[in-house]
């Protein structure tokens, strides 16, 4: 041995140790934090996005041509299903309902009248309660000349037409619906993307 060698510095050794472990830190905590947020998603969005499609919102695909111009064969649109449950149904909301004739299928029409409300249908005209209806969203028809003759919706029911009046098998065949029967509001159209629209 030529010269004199000193002992490691054990604090010199821990500082470098300490210096090593910064820097692999360094290196894992992207990784760990993409991880975690992955693990976020699956543990905490996906469920919480499949309760909201479960219990608060869903999508239907429009079919027929019942509710032109207001809405196509095709298209599809997110309906929130707490409306009903709450009350919140009012007159000129879309709304997706089973069928009282079929209770296999949903359909989706208009709501004219509510509960307590007097409908009469009078040439092309609808009457809520004396007052005629400002309508500017259907395809107008001819209703069957019968004047007098009027609807009193009971209550927790709603009148309902299609907007497409001589293409609808609506409350005029089937009369008026029960709340237990509604599957949600309407509240935008989803597809097709350039048609996107909140109701």
């Amino acid at each position: 041995m030529t010269g004199f060698q000193s002992p490691h510095d054990p604090l010199g050794s821990s500082d470098q140790r300490q210096k090593e472990a910064a820097q692999d830190k360094k290196l894992l905590s992207p990784l760990k934090r993409m991880l975690l947020e992955g693990l976020l998603v699956i543990t905490i969005a996906f469920p919480l996005a499949m309760g909201l499609h479960t219990f608060v919102t869903q999508v239907y695909a429009i079919s027929g041509h019942s509710m032109e111009p207001t809405l196509h064969d095709g298209e599809r649109v997110v309906v929130d299903k707490i409306r009903p449950a709450l009350g919140e149904l009012q007159r000129g909301d879309l709304v997706i309902f089973v069928s009282p004739e079929d209770p296999s299928k949903n359909l989706i029409k208009r709501i004219i009248a509510i509960a307590g409300d007097e409908v009469e249908l009078t040439g092309d005209k609808v009457f809520i309660n004396g007052e005629p209806l400002k309508e500017n969203y259907i395809h107008r028809t001819l209703f069957p000349d019968r004047p007098g003759e009027v609807t009193v919706v009971k209550p927790d029911h709603f009148f309902l037409l299609g907007d497409n009046r001589p293409q609808s098998r609506d409350s005029r065949q089937f009369g008026v619906i029960p709340v237990q029967l509604m599957r949600g509001k309407v509240v935008l159209r989803l597809w097709p993307l350039d048609e996107f629209t909140i109701f």
